[in-house]
């Protein structure tokens, strides 16, 4: 799909949102769940964002968020006491003003700010400057990170670091084949040290198969993310405005409004949740 025809679909893109459970060894309950969001057309997400034009992006992002927030206290999450994992990329200059909608939207459906991860793309075609914007930004705010993509890659190793994130989330390049690949257990193993230095919680994506698991418990991974959506209840969205209300968090003060409408964080693009 080249820019120019995302470019002239964009006004009507819909985008649908869907939940990747993660899970502690030995609790059946999933601590946290990964908004994901996808194209109806079903083109990847990253792939339609790249193709956008700069200035686009941001809107793309606004919508993501406004998506994710909405969908999550839709499905019930926003009473269900789990983390809200919400990936995020910036475009230069645009970190802050993306937290920022972040914020708003967030109180507006009263989604605790302390219970939304932020994940950041730690992967090698990651645009190191543009994550460690993102990744500043959120520390400023108090807000959690999570390095997604994680391979010990030299992106994956400057984030790491500069900053101390709430979870590293292993590469799922890495986990899935980590059975039978020695090189790769050992990437996993210098990454499980360096995690556990920092007290940094480390996350295995893609590891779909009893033998990875058991390699991954072997070396310490107590905490997974299942790389299939979890089927939730659909519900219809709140169709009353949601409330503000007054953040008891310091770092939230300056960020409270006056009461915000969905109409004012409707997101950019049509609605499919």
């Amino acid at each position: 799909m080249t820019s120019r025809t995302i470019s002239a679909i964009y006004p009507t893109l819909a985008l649908r949102i869907a939940f990747q459970p993660m899970h502690a060894a030995g609790i059946a309950q999933p601590f946290a769940y990964v908004a994901r969001a996808t194209p109806q057309d079903g083109c990847s997400f990253n792939a339609v964002r790249a193709a956008l034009p700069l200035e686009k992006r941001s809107a793309l992002e606004a919508s993501r968020i406004a998506l994710a927030l909405a969908a999550a206290v839709s499905n019930g999450l926003r009473d269900s006491g789990a983390l809200l994992a919400i990936p995020l990329e910036a475009t230069a200059g645009m970190a802050e003003p993306l937290l920022s909608h972040l914020f708003r939207t967030a109180l507006a459906y009263r989604f605790p700010i302390d219970r939304i991860v932020v994940e950041i793309s730690a992967d090698e075609g990651s645009n190191l400057p543009s994550a460690a914007a993102m990744a500043r930004a959120c520390t400023g705010r108090g807000l959690a990170i999570a390095f997604d993509s994680f391979a010990a890659g030299p992106v994956a190793l400057k984030l790491l670091g500069s900053f101390t994130p709430r979870y590293v989330k292993l590469d799922p390049a890495l986990v899935r084949t980590i059975d039978s690949s020695p090189s790769r257990r050992l990437v996993a193993e210098g990454v499980m040290r360096l995690a556990r230095s920092m007290g940094v919680t480390v996350v295995a994506r893609g590891a779909d198969s009893e033998a990875a698991c058991a390699v991954l418990a072997a070396i310490g991974v107590r905490h997974v993310q299942a790389e299939r959506p979890l089927p939730l209840p659909a519900r219809d969205l709140p169709r009353r405005e949601p409330r503000t209300v007054q953040p008891a968090h310091r770092r939230l003060a300056h960020h409270q409004r006056a009461a915000i409408s969905p109409r004012t964080i409707q997101p950019v693009m049509a609605m499919a949740i």
